[in-house]
C-alpha cells in the first residue's frame, strides 16, 4: 500500500496525517497549524497480558519539553495498534499561536477522526 495522506482544516489551520507501512508496522506523522514540529512521539505495540489470556497495548512516549503533543500521539498510537494489531509509531507536532480552548478541542476532534479514517483505510486494504 502506498503512503496515505489525510488532510483536514480546523478553522484556517490545516492538519495533515501521513502514514506508511514499515514492513507490517505503521509509521504516522500528524502535524499542522501555524508551525509544524515534533512535539511528542509514541510507540505502541500489542503484548500478551501477564495476568490473563489477553493482549494489551503497551505505549512508550517521548515528549519535547513544554509540548502537549504527546497526548494526541499516545491516544492515536494506542488506538491504531489495538485496531490493527501491529506496532505503531506516531509523531505529532501541531502548533497554533494563542489557540482558544474551543479551537484546541476542535483540533483534537479532527485528529481523532483522521485516525479513525486511517484505521478504516488499513482495514479495507487487508
Amino acid at each position: 500500500m502506498n503512503p496515505i495522506v489525510i488532510r483536514r482544516n480546523a478553522n484556517s489551520h490545516e492538519m495533515i496525517l501521513q502514514s506508511e507501512r514499515v514492513g507490517k508496522d505503521i509509521l504516522v506523522r500528524i502535524y499542522g497549524g501555524d508551525e509544524s514540529h515534533i512535539g511528542g512521539v509514541a510507540l505502541a505495540y500489542p503484548t500478551k497480558s501477564h495476568y490473563r489470556d489477553a493482549t494489551t497495548i503497551s505505549v512508550n512516549t517521548i515528549t519535547s519539553p513544554g509540548h502537549k503533543d504527546y497526548v494526541l500521539a499516545n491516544s492515536a498510537a494506542e488506538k491504531l495498534s489495538e485496531a490493527l494489531e501491529v506496532t505503531v509509531v506516531v509523531a505529532v507536532g501541531i502548533h497554533v499561536e494563542d489557540a482558544s480552548w474551543e479551537l484546541i478541542e476542535k483540533i483534537i476532534s479532527i485528529v481523532e477522526s483522521m485516525v479513525d479514517e486511517l484505521i478504516e483505510k488499513y482495514q479495507e486494504s487487508e
